[in-house]
């Protein structure tokens, strides 16, 4: 019975050990899971954080321009006063690109005649278009 004794030691030492290194495997794998967990709960929390942030920023800066361009320093409203104006809209309209430079004046000789009857010069629109006709005579020979 002594070799079978011995031989039962061994085998419970054997699996005690066994037991052990998995448990130890497992206390290893555990920790690592915990810190990927922790990793990415932190990520995702900047980027919430950082969501919130920009969209209090842009909300911020949203009402701030509105304010900013509805009322000015004399307590008048500018975006009335500006969709009122045709000069500023032809501005605005070739400043974006829609007129081009010929189209621009064109217009904005129409707008000025329709205000005083006379153009940017100080003269009537068929004053300018002589002088104009008159440059562009010189400039081609």
């Amino acid at each position: 019975m002594g070799r079978l004794g011995s031989l039962i030691l061994k085998g419970t030492g054997v699996l005690v050990l066994a037991f052990i290194a998995l448990s130890v495997i497992a206390t290893i794998v555990g920790i690592l899971f915990s810190v990927v967990a922790t990793i990415v709960s932190l990520l995702v929390t900047v980027a919430v954080l950082g969501l919130l942030v920009l969209g209090a920023i842009g909300l911020f800066s949203m009402l701030r321009d509105r304010s900013a361009s509805t009322e000015s320093s004399t307590g008048t409203y500018e975006s009335t006063d500006r969709a009122r104006d045709p000069k500023s809209q032809l501005q605005d309209r070739y400043v974006a690109g829609e007129l081009s430079e010929a189209e621009f004046e064109r217009e904005l000789d129409r707008v000025l005649e329709s205000d005083d009857g006379r153009g940017p010069s100080g003269r009537t629109p068929s004053e300018v278009d002589r002088s104009r006709t008159k440059d562009f005579d010189r400039t081609n020979r």
